[in-house]
Order: structure tokens, then C-alpha cells, then sequence
């Protein structure tokens, strides 16, 4: 069974492009949020829910003033909208609600920002990961100093230590 969709198609065209039939102001009720695009913006990526959405293929009631509503998450749907004006998916920096978008992003049919979210969170995860090793090498070096450079390469054994008497420079008292 699909999830109800309720949204409602606004007849005020948009009177800056000159008020063509294309142009027409879709007024959204996202999740208690309201927005406001153009039909253009939601036809944008054909095949998705939107999509069919502004082409009236699928129908979608409205609330008391007249605008779609679609039960689904009012905030992150900023995100969703922004993609469709951009193809670009643009969040704040340390934004933590990516698990949210994506499924939104699975909701309304847009494989694109499906990607590009499951791309930040991988950056995010291969960063945590540099920032780890990154600390441990940090004290190796410190520990080590100057003589980092005297450190045998890896031989294969899969040995993953090294005892402190291999560190030393040729100046060092034995």
C-alpha cells in the first residue's frame, strides 16, 4: 500500500517569468513545513515522486489553504527541494540528520541524492578513520623524533610492533 501523499497545486502563476503555463507556484505542506517552488522545480528529475506529483499523475489532497500536503519530513525536505533547483546536495557542515535525508531522498525517488548523501557519510567515516591513525602516528613520531626514518620497512611478517632498540641514532650510547 503507497503512503498517502497530500498536496495542492496553486493556479497563481508566477508573475516574474511572465506568467507562461510552465511557470505555475506550487505551495507545499511538507511535514507542517511550508514551502514554495515552482511546477519546473518539481518536474525537474523525471520519474521521481515529485515528478509525477507536478504532472498530476498522482493525486495529492490539500490542506485548508490550499497547499499540497506531503506527510513526510518537513526539515529535511529543505534539502530536497535545494537539490532539485541545483543538483547539488548542500547541508551545513556537521549536519547530523543524513540517515533522515537519505531515506527521504529513497522516498521521493531521487537516486542522485541518495548518492551524494551515502558520498558524505563514506568522507565522513574515511575521515574519522584518518583522524584516528592520524593521532597514533602523531605519537609514533613523537616518540620516535628524528630517527623516524631509521624505522625498518615493512618485511611482510605482519608483526605490528617494534621493540625500542631498533630505534636509536648512530650517535646513541648503547
Amino acid at each position: 500500500m503507497s503512503p498517502s501523499i497530500y498536496l495542492t497545486y496553486s493556479s497563481t502563476q508566477a508573475m516574474s517569468r511572465g506568467g507562461g503555463a510552465s511557470d505555475k507556484v506550487m505551495r507545499l505542506n511538507v511535514g507542517g513545513s511550508f514551502y514554495t517552488t515552482t511546477r519546473p522545480t518539481m518536474l525537474s528529475v523525471p520519474g521521481t515522486l515529485l515528478h509525477q506529483i507536478a504532472s498530476g499523475n498522482v493525486h495529492c489532497p490539500r490542506d485548508d489553504r490550499g497547499y499540497y500536503v506531503i506527510d513526510r519530513d518537513g526539515h529535511a525536505f529543505r534539502y530536497v527541494l535545494n537539490f532539485l533547483r541545483t543538483n547539488k546536495l548542500i547541508v551545513p557542515l556537521g549536519y547530523r540528520e543524513l540517515d533522515i535525508l537519505r531515506e527521504e531522498g529513497r522516498f521521493y525517488g531521487l537516486d542522485n541524492l541518495v548518492t551524494a548523501v551515502d558520498n558524505i557519510i563514506e568522507g565522513r567515516k574515511k575521515r574519522a578513520r584518518g583522524r584516528r591513525w592520524g593521532g597514533a602516528a602523531r605519537r609514533l613520531s613523537a616518540s620516535v623524533g628524528e630517527n623516524l626514518n631509521l624505522l625498518p620497512e615493512d618485511d611482510g611478517d605482519d608483526l605490528d610492533f617494534f621493540e625500542d632498540s631498533w630505534i636509536g641514532s648512530s650517535n646513541s650510547v648503547q
